[in-house]
């Protein structure tokens, strides 16, 4: 018989999956093994409720298990399967033209991959081609991805453990909302392409200036690059608008989903493109072939998603639970002004700063106890991310923000390690 209680499940994770990740967490104070879930709730084992306003860097924005996507993905079943890579497809085609119907003017042509990771792999390589260049700009303390030229391009946290180095020629970073060094390192006409997030999330999702994307992009127009856009955070609806990088209308050549695109069930990713950056998919068809890329029941379950994310209902409601989100926000920095140092908001994604340099990890851990599920931003610990799904309700708006106020007086607290632990200093370093 099988033993599926705590420690046994525990004891099978340390010793055979990760231990330092279970280690870290249960030193934090959140032991959570999921259990069941349904909408915006995750259940322990146990059968205690937590509201998850984690959603795994917005992978689930309609919910866990959202009944109009499984049910989708459950009729998709009864007629295919992956499909085969190298043929055409009627659930590909479809998808296809709902992609370039809703992306940003421009983005022409689709590529199909599984992961975020590998689609900014796919990116950097489509950029390289177009321009026959190979430097790559990106943010310091980025997060792309864990595979090959998305690892490269991401902070040293990713690659550096692994003996995998990046050539410092091909890989330049600068800080974040700096046009000044985005000139410098666009300057030499030498760069394929820019690759930013329309908001770091990691690093604690910062808001840039209203002219940075903007100016980004007229950088690497005057020079010839390519504009990358990671919109896996900041896409399907989350900002109030279908793209967060609509808030800045800004233009890029190459946009970047995953995560969310899957529904919370089905792993799924593309590039939209514009016809140069597709340049590849003429010259080269066959040069990144992707097994699970494009997989029909993954495009049937992406047609759903990316019609729930486009409609004006959906849309609204992201913007009326925002406004919620952000009165309440407004009153804890005037209760809390010590502490709270800044509210960075996008719709229904923040970033609070504490003072305490370690304020987001407390919040996490407080957060818990009070049944709220969330995540402190990796290369600035001293923030705490909210991304709830965005089907959340009035009512549970006020139970997150009365989850906040609980957990900002019990800050004092002190954490059971130092600063941080290996795992937690390895990335904020």
């Amino acid at each position: 018989m099988e033993t599926t209680g705590r420690d046994h499940i525990e004891a099978v994770t340390r010793g055979h999956i990760n231990s330092g990740k279970i280690d870290l967490f249960k030193q934090i104070g959140v032991d959570l093994i999921m259990g069941e879930r349904s909408g915006c709730d995750v259940y322990d084992i146990s059968g205690a409720k937590y509201l998850d306003v984690l959603c795994d860097g917005s992978t689930y924005n309609f919910g866990h298990r959202n009944p109009e996507i499984v049910d989708t993905l459950k009729a998709a079943l009864d007629r295919v399967d992956i499909g085969c890579q190298f043929l055409a497809s009627r659930e590909r085609a479809l998808l296809a033209e709902d992609i370039v119907r809703t992306s940003p003017e421009g983005l022409s042509h689709v590529h199909f991959i599984a992961s975020g990771s590998e689609a900014n792999d796919a990116a950097i390589k489509a950029a390289r081609f177009a321009t026959g260049r190979r430097k790559i700009v990106s943010i310091a303390k980025s997060f792309h991805g864990v595979t090959g030229l998305a690892a490269n391009a991401s902070d040293k946290a990713f690659w550096q453990p692994f003996n995998t180095g990046r050539n410092a020629d091909d890989f330049v970073t600068v800080a974040w909302n700096d046009l000044g060094q985005m000139a410098d390192a666009l300057a030499g006409d030498d760069v394929a392409a820019v690759l930013i997030e329309t908001v770091p999330a990691t690093l604690g999702w910062p808001i840039p200036s209203d002219d940075y994307h903007a100016g980004v992009k007229a950088l690497c127009e005057r020079h010839g690059a390519l504009l990358i856009m990671d919109e896996i955070q900041t896409g399907l609806g989350r900002s109030g608008h279908l793209w967060g990088l609509e808030r800045w209308g800004a233009r890029p050549d190459i946009m970047v989903v995953a995560k969310g695109i899957g529904g919370g069930i089905y792993p799924f990713a593309y590039l939209a493109m514009i016809e140069r950056a597709a340049s590849w998919t003429r010259e080269a068809p066959l040069a990144m072939p992707s097994t699970f890329g494009g997989s029909e029941l993954g495009c049937v379950v992406a047609r759903k998603v990316l019609a729930l994310a486009s409609a004006d209902a959906t849309l609204a409601h992201v913007r009326e639970m925002a406004a919620l989100l952000g009165a309440g926000f407004d009153r804890l920095k005037a209760r809390f002004p010590e502490q709270l140092l800044e509210v960075r908001q996008l719709g229904l994604a923040a970033g609070l700063k504490f003072a305490d340099p370690a304020g987001g990890v407390k919040m996490m851990r407080s957060l818990f106890r009070h049944g709220v599920l969330a995540l402190f931003a990796g290369y600035d610990p001293s923030v705490v991310q909210l991304k709830p799904p965005l089907v959340i309700t009035a009512a549970q708006i006020g139970l997150l923000l009365d989850a906040l106020a609980k957990a900002i007086g019990e800050m004092d607290e002190p954490l059971p390690f130092a600063q941080g632990m290996g795992a937690l200093d390895a990335l904020h370093s």
